[in-house]
């Protein structure tokens, strides 16, 4: 029981890496990127998640609908944040009507979308996630 708790520290601990790590290749070649913080209302159907558990099936259809240098990390029940390299506000609200046409079709249930642009809406990755949070109602 206590291993499914740990499973989803590290998982966050692997986010925040991947955003640090994007902050430093963007500061390092002077580009911006976007992170979303996407929630689903409802758990998406199981099918494959027996098969990888701690996942569910919609994190695969989303990560397979995305650019391929996106990234995708699941860090609570229900919520990911996808990492947008070399993406601007308007770039993000392109992936975001992508995200809910496919939640839409894939039948996710409601989704909130939240979003923050480096380095506009934060400069480390806590400040990202903060903010991308700040704007998703709650259900």
């Amino acid at each position: 029981m206590f291993e499914f708790w740990r499973k989803r520290e590290d998982q966050f601990e692997v986010e925040m890496k991947l955003i640090r790590d994007e902050i430093n290749r963007s500061e390092r070649f002077g580009y911006g990127f976007v992170l979303l913080v996407v929630e689903l209302s409802h758990s998406a159907p199981r099918g494959l998640s027996k098969l990888f558990p701690g996942r569910t099936l919609s994190f695969h259809i989303l990560e397979k609908n995305l650019r391929s240098y996106d990234k995708v990390g699941e860090t609570a029940l229900r919520r990911y944040h996808v990492l947008l390299p070399q993406t601007d506000g308007e770039g993000a609200q392109v992936i975001e009507a992508r995200i809910k046409e496919l939640a839409r079709k894939s039948n996710f249930g409601d989704v909130t979308i939240g979003s923050a642009c480096y380095p506009d809406d934060g400069k480390t990755p806590r400040a990202l996630i903060e903010h991308a949070v700040s704007q998703i109602p709650h259900f």
